[in-house]
This record gives C-alpha cells, structure tokens and sequence, in this order.
C-alpha cells in the first residue's frame, strides 16, 4: 500500500510504500524529502516492528489496540498526524477517548472520574456522534469509547458502528460487569477493533476490594476469555503504584494476561486525581518506575506472552519515545460524558463544552495554550510545576472539570 500526505503541501510528492512481511514491515520511501525525513519515517515503522506482532486484520499487521492495522487508510491517516505534530509542530490528534455515560456500578478507589460536575446532562446520540464526526475530521484514527461504564449504554453498538471503520479503528474502556456473549455479539457485528478490559489487581480478592464490587475479577476474567474466543482484540488495562513494584505484579499481570487470551497489557501510571487526589504516596518513583520498565522489557522479549504497553515508558525520553512522551494536546484529546473537552481522562481541566464550539475549535484553543504548546516528555499530570500551576490553584468546591482560558493560566 502507498501512503502519502495529503494535508502536508510540501510533502505531496512523498510516497511511502508499505508491506506486511511475515511479522514485520517492508518499508521503501520515496519523493519529497530530506534524508533526514526519510530516516525518520524508516524508524517510525521501525518502532512498529519492535512492538511485535499481536494479530493480523484485514490484511495488515496489528502490532497494539492503539494503532489501526498496517498498513490501512486508518494507518496512513495515523501516521500522517505523527508527521504533523512531531516534524512540522502542527498538532493533529491521533486519538480521542469519548465519554459517553457516567454510570457506573462500581466505587473504584482509583476513579479518575470522582468528583466531576453532574449539571450537564450527559450527551445525546445525535451529539455524540458529531463529535466522532469532528474527530474524523480533525484527524483522529483511533476512537474510544469510555464512561463511567460505556456497557451501561443501550445505544454503543450503534456508536461503534457509526464510526467509519476505513477512516478510525474503535475501542470500548470497560469493566466487564455487563460483558455478556451477546453484547460481544453485538459489539463485532457493528465492527469493534478493540475491547480494553480494566484488572486492578491478579489477587481476585484485592480486585474486588478496590471496585468495591463482589465478583468484580471473575466478571473479568470471564469477559476477556469470551471476547477474545470471539474473535475481538482484547487488553487488559490496570495502573501501577509505588508498593506494587515490589510485589511482582507487572509479570503476574502478563500470565494472567497470557492465560485468558488477552493480546495486550496497558499498565498506566497511578496518577493523583479523582479519588487517587491527595495520594501521592502511591505515585511512582525513579526508582519504582525503573523496575516497572525493566519487567516491560524482559516480558516483551517473550513471544509467547501478551504484550505490555506501559505509560512509564512512553514518558522516559528513551529511544523512540521522545517523539511521543505525554500524550494529552500531542496525539490526544478527551471528551467527557457531558461534552467538556479536557486534555486527557486524568486532567481535571476543561478548554471548553462541545455544545458550544466544534471539537476543530477547541483543540485550538487547547494547543494554542502556553502549557500545551509544546512537546511535553513526561506526563503534565505528574509534574510538580505543572501541578503547582494549574491543579493546586483550582477553588476549593469548584466544579470540575475546571474550565480554564488562554488568557489567564491558571
């Protein structure tokens, strides 16, 4: 397949030509370009091929539930957005992660959901579906589908399948207490790519302390093995804290992972916001963020255990991943159930409400702010200064989240 950049005027001859070859990728550039291009583009398909391979659909090589299938017209549309944001600075969102209910059966003790403003009535169908239709357009190739508990939702089989499967892949974010074999079903006929399922914890036990819910693990447990038999994309997606490096649990996670047929673990940093606010004794550090990676590395080189995906890493500055670092106004933007536009699900600051200007308007507006003007290596969230700034400066009973203007910061 050839991939070329079409919204890029002075890469409009660049050609890229694109082949599966067993597991990796055959890649040949070709047109407008510096050598300096050319090396970059080998070493972003590069990365692809590191990441080893985790399926194949609709011929092309799934390598993570984050990056639509290679090559694909989803792809090329992913990668063009890398291109934007990290060689030519104009920031071109690859992802957009949708709230679209904020129930939820559970009572986390991690929710980064707590504590969030109920005054606005959640989005409709018809609204929601105009955001995925500004998200397209905007440049988004990944779609999630996130809550409270998106399954508590009558409409998300028509929502995934609204979405065009040629132009963005979709992922639903949920907890697996109403994953049945029929909204399974429901979910593949309308074209799903990726279910993230989220695991707090190997220990059944602390699972379902933690979500506060009896039988919270083995709803997991069943839920993954049941997609995956069906033929979905499956991850598993959970956070890690300071204590738990200490515990073995990144390699518990993977053979439970591995076990119930899951291609992908996402471990997330513990990030202090929500019911996590005022916790940061949980938080990871150096030291604890250096053994996280250390037991992505070893486990990765296994090719017979699901592959894991760790926010530690994506901020480490290491290798390929200073073309990534945080993601929040870089490759992501996030929508709450009641259409606030925030940088993230973990950021408690709002650019702006979908009801009131387009999603094309507000990511303007987010990456034209002097905090999200820039490449950012490490997670805003996490970051003292950023914290003192914005977060800590936010009133005592205000509602969240907390809309914030260009004008003023903070």
């Amino acid at each position: 397949m050839i991939y070329k950049i079409e919204n890029i005027p002075r890469l409009k001859n660049l050609q890229v030509e694109v082949e599966p070859k067993g597991t990796g990728l055959k890649t040949r550039v070709s047109g407008a370009g510096s050598p300096w291009l050319h090396l970059l583009i080998k070493r972003y398909f590069g990365s692809h091929n590191s990441l080893g391979l985790i399926g194949t659909k609709a011929g092309g090589n799934v390598y993570t539930l984050y990056f639509p299938p290679v090559p694909s017209r989803a792809h090329a549309r992913l990668f063009e957005s890398f291109i934007s944001t990290r060689v030519f600075k104009r920031p071109r969102p690859m992802a957009a992660t949708i709230g679209i209910t904020g129930l939820c059966q559970y009572c986390c003790e991690h929710c980064s959901a707590a504590g969030r403003s109920t005054d606005q009535p959640v989005m409709t169908f018809q609204e929601i579906k105009r955001v995925v239709d500004q998200c397209i357009e905007l440049g988004v190739s990944n779609i999630t589908f996130t809550g409270g508990e998106p399954l508590l939702r009558d409409d998300l089989a028509d929502l995934v399948a609204y979405v065009p499967q040629e132009l963005c892949v979709t992922q639903v974010f949920t907890n697996a207490a109403e994953l049945n074999s029929k909204k399974i079903d429901e979910l593949k006929k309308a074209g799903l790519f990726g279910l993230q399922v989220s695991l707090d914890s190997p220990d059944p036990f602390e699972h379902d302390l933690l979500r506060g819910a009896t039988g919270a693990f083995t709803a997991v447990e069943q839920g993954v093995m049941e997609a995956s038999r069906a033929g979905l994309f499956v991850g598993i997606s959970t956070y890690a804290t300071r204590d738990r490096m200490n515990d073995h649990f990144v390699p518990r996670m993977a053979d439970l992972a591995t076990e119930w047929g899951a291609h992908e673990l996402t471990i997330l940093d513990a990030i202090e916001t929500g019911n996590l606010k005022g916790k940061n004794y949980l938080c990871l550090d150096r030291t604890s963020r250096r053994r996280l990676i250390s037991d992505m590395t070893r486990i990765n080189r296994q090719h017979n255990k699901a592959k894991v995906v760790t926010q530690s890493w994506t901020n480490s500055g290491r290798g390929f991943s200073r073309l990534i670092g945080c993601l929040a106004a870089g490759f992501q933007l996030h929508i709450t159930a009641r259409g606030e536009f925030t940088p993230c699900d973990f950021t408690p600051l709002s650019f702006g409400n979908i009801r009131e200007s387009t999603v094309g308007e507000l990511w303007q507006k987010l990456t034209s702010h002097p905090e999200y003007n820039k490449q950012k290596l490490r997670c805003r969230m996490q970051d003292k200064t950023f914290r003192q700034k914005y977060i800590d400066t936010i009133p005592e009973g205000a509602k969240l989240p907390y809309r914030i203007t260009n004008d003023k910061e903070g």
